[in-house]
């Protein structure tokens, strides 16, 4: 009896304990993303003060809306997509903080070799007598922000068909005519990532080059949206390699969040490499 006793004191002390801890939610998009399989967990493991809730979403868009909101407290998000909010609606981003870049996103296209577009001027152009049509995945995703921003600097792009399929799907649908191309963002160090594997595997596929220099893009205010790179997409010596463009992934937090936490953010951004 005194063993059942003294366990569920134990038990109850914990309780309490945990229930000490300020809760915080975080956006971190899609589940199994970059955002919330790797930044989330590496971020939950400095926040141990805290109780950490992770609040996945479709992407960038619906993290910026959940922090605006007042549903989370810190989010994920990439930079073109803030930047492009932030030029058309600034108001709707004054109760939030940019606390800091953790990372380089790149973005990645695919297109069906042998296909009647290969490349991104193409994307603009008719096919066969009728608009082309790419897969940009979910409205509020970040690949489907990237590509508004796009359509902007090349306003030639605005003439393809948007389809808001994505994932593995749409990429299996690429593969056999259903699209001409499809787009992704991620960060370019994560080579195990699902969507460049399973393109890797598929012979009908490939990856467009980006190297217009309309893509390599400053605000006014020195902000750098977007920045051409080569990126390595396997392992190795000598590994094969794309030329496209990279954006920021930027952590935020609410401006009238507890200083304290706001400060331990800063802490945790600090640590990740420039």
């Amino acid at each position: 009896m005194r063993t059942v006793t003294l366990s569920l004191l134990v038990l109850l002390c914990g309780v309490a304990h945990a229930a000490d801890k300020p809760a915080i939610r975080i956006a971190s998009g899609e589940s199994g993303g970059t955002y919330q399989r790797i930044y989330a967990k590496n971020f939950e493991r400095e926040l141990r003060d805290y109780d950490v809730f992770h609040r996945p979403t479709t992407g960038t868009g619906a993290n910026l809306e959940m922090l605006v909101s007042g549903e989370a407290d810190v989010a994920f998000a990439q930079a073109d997509i803030y930047a492009a909010q932030l030029r058309q609606d600034p108001a709707s981003l004054e109760s939030l903080v940019v606390i800091g870049q953790i990372a380089k996103e790149c973005v990645y296209i695919a297109y069906r070799k042998g296909g009647s577009v290969e490349s991104l001027a193409q994307l603009g152009q008719p096919v066969d007598g009728r608009p082309a049509k790419i897969a940009v995945g979910p409205a509020l995703g970040g690949s489907s922000g990237t590509w508004r921003h796009f359509t902007i600097l090349d306003p030639s792009l605005a003439n393809a068909n948007v389809d808001h399929g994505g994932d593995i799907l749409a990429l299996n649908q690429l593969a056999v005519g259903a699209f001409d191309a499809m787009i992704w963002v991620t960060d370019p160090n994560n080579l195990g990532h699902k969507l460049l594997q399973a393109l890797r595997e598929n012979e009908k596929l490939g990856l467009m080059p980006i190297d217009d220099p309309r893509f390599d893009y400053t605000l006014p205010n020195g902000t750098k949206v977007y920045e051409l790179r080569e990126v390595a997409l396997e392992d190795g010596w000598r590994p094969d390699t794309l030329e496209t463009v990279c954006t920021g992934a930027l952590v935020l937090a609410r401006r009238d969040g507890d200083p304290k936490f706001i400060q331990k953010l800063a802490e945790i951004v600090s640590k990740y490499p420039r």
